[in-house]
């Protein structure tokens, strides 16, 4: 049985890969900090912020998906979990002769990137390119699908008769995490993905506001009313008062504001999957 490690096996994403990756006959060992009833993939104990050594099963592992990160919302010890922490897997994957690396960054990560969050992945992006490893890097849009924390406000303020939301034109590209978690996987056998980086983003476009709206029409069938924040105004509002409507904190406004909506078509061509829509998810016929 092949054997593979993933970081984050816990997370939104990484239960999505993990899942997918047993149901394909791998074993896939998860790096956790501590054990659950929920936890179905073969524990390895360990802490991408400390030096103690992780412990776990002695197996040969034939890859590692690193999915581990945080959520763009967040900002406690963001450039830590990234950059250190990436460093860390990278440095585990040398010492255990481990020579393929999937890496999950972010859309937009940058040096001059608008928030700590694509800043930081930028750098982790920096620390696996340089690491000697075959390596492929993945960017994501936002990702919808069961368990996401920024789709499941939406959700919450699609259920109201009313949303306060930022105003601005700026275009999302949401991608399904299932879309995202077959591109990794796949990543683990196609040659070609070696040294690339791809942005992976959904096949629609469209603004923060008709997100909502479509949500909404999923949920109870009527539209909502929404109240704009002027753009200049947003971010000050959003970082003073939290959260509004309850959408978005001042981290994640900056992180969509600045969302780079372009298709990056080579992965569609060289993984073969057609994307699904945010409409096939959120549907009232469904």
């Amino acid at each position: 049985m092949r054997n593979i490690l993933v970081t984050g096996a816990t997370g939104f994403l990484g239960q999505e890969i993990s899942h997918r990756l047993m149901v394909l006959g791998y074993r896939v060992l998860g790096l956790v900090r501590d054990i659950s009833d929920e936890l179905a993939v073969v524990p390895l104990f360990g802490d991408l912020l400390e030096t103690a050594d992780f412990i776990g099963p002695d197996l040969p592992i034939e890859a590692v998906i690193h999915c581990a990160g945080h959520h763009p919302g967040e900002t406690e010890d963001v450039e830590a979990l990234h950059e250190d922490g990436t460093k860390r897997m990278v440095d585990e994957a040398r010492r255990r002769g481990i020579r393929r690396f999937i890496h999950i960054s972010a859309i937009g990560a940058g040096f001059t990137a608008p928030t700590r969050f694509q800043r930081s992945k930028w750098v982790s992006e920096q620390i696996v390119v340089n690491s000697g490893l075959d390596y492929t890097i993945l960017r994501p849009h936002l990702m919808f699908g069961e368990g996401s924390a920024t789709f499941e406000r939406l959700e919450e303020a699609a259920n109201r008769p009313w949303a306060v939301l930022p105003e601005t034109h700026e275009l999302i590209q949401p991608v399904y995490v299932g879309d995202v978690a077959e591109v990794a996987i796949r990543s683990l056998w196609l040659d070609r993905s070696v040294g690339q980086i791809y942005d992976i983003g959904g096949p629609h476009s469209m603004r923060l506001e008709d997100i909502v709206r479509h949500i909404a029409r999923d949920s109870h069938f009527f539209r909502i009313w929404t109240f704009r924040i002027p753009k200049r105004y947003a971010a000050s509002v959003l970082q003073r008062l939290g959260r509004v409507g309850p959408i978005l904190t001042g981290e994640e406004w900056a992180f969509l504001q600045h969302e780079v909506t372009r298709q990056d078509v080579r992965w569609l061509i060289d993984f073969g999957i057609l994307p699904h829509s945010l409409a096939v998810y959120y549907s009232p016929l469904t």
